[in-house]
């Protein structure tokens, strides 16, 4: 327990809640997809897959924390087993959170499973209408240690339990193959297990899971204000697995009174140790990655634009990594995966000699 808290401490200042928008995109999206499509045409990957989808609604006990995680899970028609692929959402979410995700990987054969975390969940901020009370909530819920202390928690708690049930038969799923993807908080979440290092006052931690094969942040977390520019390379030194990176132009941070989006794609630029990828959308903000509907703002009309892009790279990432698609990889690597965000996106790519 002493190590997560001071894994909390360590983090806890960086989670992330729905931000402003952003209209750049909206100004571009029609002329970009039509650009898109002739230059390139459409790929792949930027649409369902072959498999119907089910889904349905389960809660998973750990008795050693009597705490139980809600989770939602997108199945595949057939009878696999699959390859996994896990979503923590941000501060303030629930498992409803990236549904449109989790539909769009089920249909090309992934088990989506989406899990809750109680206490930084939507529960939170429950019958609240007004943008000030929902903020001072989830900053109230952020400032308690023990928040950050049950999510990473929560993870390898999860991962035993998808091995487990895996194993009776209750779960068709591979647990030789998992995958992790997040959204701001839920991002720290991939990270973190991933093999990021804190540097605590009582030493060098970290939360490193070495069954999960590759991640996706989607809005990467800084390393924190505290953090000494000299330590930076050192704490991404560990990572060793596939990571893609999705984040806005916008994404700012609301739980913060200052925030740098471009401080976002640090943790790309210093991750040495396997390929990753970096996708950042002109003008998009913090809440476009979550598929949740504002109760504080109307929805943007280019969220569904951006959100499909995000699929597209999501699929093809996962092919890639999980699954060992050569011709997912060829895209991730080559022209077309630039080609597909152009101009709504810049793209850029490390380490793809990596093993």
């Amino acid at each position: 327990m002493g190590i997560f808290r001071n894994l909390a401490g360590a983090v806890i200042a960086a989670a992330f809640v729905a931000g402003a928008c952003a209209p750049t995109i909206a100004q571009q999206t029609d002329a970009a997809s039509e650009a898109a499509d002739v230059a390139a045409g459409a790929s792949a990957y930027d649409r369902d897959g072959a498999h119907a989808v089910s889904t349905r609604l389960d809660a998973w006990t750990d008795e050693a924390r009597a705490r139980t995680i809600p989770v939602k899970i997108y199945q595949p028609d057939g009878a696999g087993p699959f390859p996994v692929v896990i979503f923590s959402h941000g501060l303030g979410g629930n498992r409803e959170g990236a549904t449109y995700l989790g539909e769009r990987l089920a249909s090309w054969g992934f088990l989506a499973i989406h899990i809750q975390h109680p206490g930084s969940d939507s529960e939170v901020w429950a019958g609240m209408r007004t943008r000030r009370a929902i903020m001072g909530a989830l900053r109230e819920a952020v400032r308690d240690p023990q928040t950050a202390v049950q999510r990473f928690q929560d993870m390898p708690f999860v991962l035993d339990e998808i091995e487990r049930r895996a194993a009776s038969g209750e779960l068709p799923a591979d647990p030789e193959h998992i995958g992790v993807y997040g959204h701001s908080f839920g991002a720290h979440s991939v990270l973190a297990v991933a093999g990021r290092i804190y540097r605590t006052p009582q030493g060098d931690i970290t939360a490193v899971d070495d069954r999960i094969d590759a991640g996706m942040a989607l809005s990467p977390p800084e390393p924190g204000a505290n953090t000494d520019p000299a330590d930076i390379p050192y704490i991404y030194s560990a990572i060793d697995i596939p990571l893609l990176h999705m984040t806005g132009t916008e994404d700012g941070n609301p739980v913060m009174q200052r925030s740098d989006p471009a401080e976002r794609l640090i943790p790309f630029q210093n991750i040495a140790g396997a390929p990753q990828y970096l996708v950042v959308f002109d003008g998009g903000d913090h809440g476009v990655f979550s598929g949740r509907e504002s109760r504080i703002r109307p929805t943007p009309e280019w969220y569904p634009d951006v959100q499909q892009d995000v699929m597209e790279a999501a699929t093809a990432f996962f092919l890639a990594y999980l699954t060992g698609d050569d011709e997912a990889r060829a895209f991730m690597d080559g022209a077309g995966f630039i080609a597909a965000f152009d101009p709504l996106a810049e793209v850029d790519r490390r380490n793809l000699s990596a093993p």
